[in-house]
């Protein structure tokens, strides 16, 4: 993007601003990536201790419980987040009166996921799964009232508090998983892993948070009014990101086990294509409160140079990624999965780009509810959801794990279309055109140097991936798509 194209703030702010979202994004961005090879971790080694048939039913069940989970860890960290970065001066007040209300949101939620257990199990055509959902329920619960928490510090912009906490987490996570799989509980000792760890990290919260000082009055109507919108259209941005590999399960053959191993070949090349996803979501963890706090003081200057900025950052992190595995995907899935697990590479090629629209779309509907419209991220995330259902449930039949992905992927795109043209309309922002061109003239030029050759030594495959990786960067600069203003923004986070 040309320098002059960035929407700025006034001299005075930017230094502040840059310097706590910068390192926000730096602190969060670290934990997430230890999140994301921790995770990365426990799918390396699941594989190599447990049959296809059973990871195949892990992925189903965690796949299952994460919808929920998002659901209420999103929608209850963003309201807390929301109210506290308006007020801070109410903080523990907002905290306190969001933990009863939890008791409500998340305990109705577990509760519910426990009993509709056999339902699931039904529709999925395999009644081994009832007991483990229903163990995976106590993960939800645990959930409710740890996103208080995140939400507490999110909204306070103590980001190294969030990101310590959540690299708590990742390591018990892989650690009681792994341990208890190890020790021969196959799929219950995963989930019940996955539960222990998510209960421990509760109780970690409650000592680093503390009581506090409750001052100021929060009305609970209106808490729980704003968190409902979220709830809902987080249940189905998430619905979104799994309906096409439970429906790999359903719909993909009438062979219980062969459904449970394209789902497992599927969800492999789900948890490469995530990755692309995954790295920005330090950047709406930041982005929210600084956007709810500059709409509700209605400062629109502030507000336009965040939403162009963000859009910036994250199209030009994503398309990179995108690009690097969607290229390289056979050899991609080789580096973490068994020989087999390469069935997915197809789905990988087409769902890379998939995941790249959901991330500017999860961007997008962040942006727009922290502006105080969640109900028009709700229609959108409806709207991309029915369609996304429509698609894979026509191309499943026909084209099976591809068929996924293509509808994922259409669906995705047209998702984030409709929450930018919003944004464009109500802010008069959105990222520049020469930059949206510059940066895929980058990532078409890496794509075509990924074609010209094709290690099998895994060791000669992450070194193709980390050349590339630098070549793309070198793009951006020769380009001047990264440029002067993004070292100073750089110095101004890394100085004292």
């Amino acid at each position: 993007m040309a320098q002059s194209q960035v929407i700025k703030p006034p001299p005075d702010q930017t230094a502040d601003v840059a310097k706590t979202a910068g390192r926000g994004t730096i602190l969060i961005t670290l934990a997430k990536l230890w999140f994301m090879i921790s995770g990365y971790g426990i799918s390396f080694a699941l594989p190599r201790l447990i049959s296809k048939d059973e990871f195949g039913l892990y992925k189903i069940v965690i796949g299952v419980v994460s919808i929920i989970n998002a659901v209420i860890v999103t929608g209850t960290q963003q309201t807390v987040s929301k109210y506290i970065s308006q007020e801070e001066s109410k903080a523990d007040a907002v905290k306190a009166k969001a933990l009863r209300l939890q008791t409500l949101v998340g305990g109705a939620a577990a509760l519910g996921f426990f009993l509709l257990a056999p339902l699931i199990a039904r529709y999925l055509h395999d009644e081994r799964l009832t007991n483990y959902l229903r163990v995976a329920s106590l993960i939800t619960l645990s959930y409710g009232f740890y996103a208080v928490f995140i939400g507490y510090f999110n909204g306070r912009k103590d980001f190294l508090k969030q990101a310590l906490l959540d690299v708590a987490y990742s390591t018990m996570k892989l650690g009681y998983i792994v341990l208890f799989v190890g020790l021969g509980f196959g799929v219950m000792g995963g989930v019940g892993g996955f539960a222990l760890a998510a209960a421990s990290v509760l109780a970690l919260s409650v000592m680093v948070a503390g009581r506090g000082r409750r001052e100021g009055e929060v009305p609970a109507a209106e808490l729980l009014k704003f968190q409902a919108y979220l709830l809902g259209f987080t249940l189905l941005l998430n619905l979104l990101q799994k309906v096409d590999l439970v429906l790999i399960k359903a719909l993909s053959s009438a062979d219980a086990t062969i459904a449970s191993e394209n789902a497992a070949y599927y969800g492999a090349a789900l948890d490469l294509a995530n990755l692309t996803y995954q790295i920005i979501i330090s950047i709406t963890f930041v982005i929210f409160p600084l956007i709810s706090q500059a709409t509700f003081a209605a400062e629109r200057a502030k507000t336009q140079s965040y939403i162009a900025n963000t859009l910036r950052y994250t199209l030009m992190i994503m398309a990179g990624l995108a690009t690097l595995f969607s290229a390289n995907a056979r050899g991609a899935l080789a580096v973490v999965y068994p020989a087999d697990y390469q069935a997915g590479g197809a789905a990988l090629r087409v769902v890379a780009f998939g995941m790249l629209f959901f991330g500017m779309l999860y961007v997008l509907t962040t942006i727009i509810s922290a502006s105080g419209e969640p109900k028009v991220s709700l229609l959108i995330g409806a709207l991309t959801l029915l369609l996304s259902a429509a698609l894979n449930y026509l191309l499943i039949p026909l084209a099976g794990l591809r068929g996924a992905a293509t509808a994922t992927t259409v669906a995705m795109c047209v998702g984030a279309v409709g929450g930018a043209a919003y944004l464009a309309a109500r802010f008069q922002a959105f990222l520049p055109w020469l930059s949206a061109l510059r940066i895929t003239a980058c990532a078409a030029l890496v794509y075509a140097l990924s074609l010209s050759f094709s290690p099998a030594a895994k060791i000669w495959i992450l070194i193709k991936l980390a050349v590339l990786g630098l070549v793309y960067v070198t793009a951006l600069l020769v380009s001047r798509e990264i440029g002067r203003d993004d070292v100073a923004i750089l110095k101004r986070i890394i100085k004292k």
